[in-house]
């Protein structure tokens, strides 16, 4: 038998999608110039060709070209630019 996580448990309870109530980050890719990213804490880096951003358990990192913040207000941030890839790693 598997075990599950309590964020499991409470997903499958309530029909609310396990990012939500987990410390995953949320990212939605529209096309390729286009990422929203919910769950954010920090900005780590800055640059029109990387934005790292921080959530509580995981560094973001979004490398393109013309990259820019278009939003980072409460955990939201959204990006824009011509965006080659993204990728979570575990801090």
């Amino acid at each position: 038998m598997q075990k599950k996580t309590m964020g499991k448990i409470i997903s499958e309870v309530f029909d609310i999608p396990l990012e939500g109530i987990s410390n995953v980050p949320c990212a939605e890719l529209i096309g390729n110039t286009m990422l929203n990213i919910d769950g954010c804490i920090g900005i780590k880096k800055y640059e029109c060709d990387e934005i790292i951003i921080r959530t509580k358990s995981y560094l973001l990192k979004v490398k393109g070209e013309k990259l820019s913040m278009l939003t980072f207000s409460q955990g939201r941030v959204s990006i824009r630019g011509a965006i080659s890839a993204y990728l979570i790693e575990e801090i």
